[in-house]
């Protein structure tokens, strides 16, 4: 009996462990697409394909950047992007979905 609930625990702690990993490689809410015949959202609908594609597999990948994105970058809400200033790097997310970027300093501490 203990074998069993041993081999159950450990399931429970894997499948946690799993679960939490899947969890925090999110994507945007895809758009309603209700014209597929209309080119732009055909466009739309592979990008959000490709997204859950590259996230899926690991393959997500962060752009960077040297200018500050704040005020002069068009993105989506939650795309995030790497920001280069002279050798100090800053982890930036767009708040709105237009050119308002908030982002955090990287530190090399351990």
């Amino acid at each position: 009996m203990k074998k069993y609930f041993k081999i159950f625990i450990l399931f429970l702690i894997v499948g946690l462990f799993c679960y939490g990993l899947g969890y925090g490689y999110r994507i945007p809410k895809p758009i309603t697409f209700t014209n597929l015949s209309d080119p732009t959202q055909i466009n739309q609908l592979n990008q959000t394909l490709t997204d859950l594609w590259d996230i899926t597999n690991g393959r997500y990948h962060i752009n960077i950047v040297t200018s500050n994105p704040d005020g002069s970058l068009r993105g989506i809400i939650g795309e995030i992007v790497l920001f280069n200033n002279s050798g100090t790097y800053y982890l930036e997310v767009n708040t709105d979905g237009g050119t308002i970027w908030r982002g955090v300093a990287l530190s090399n501490t351990p």
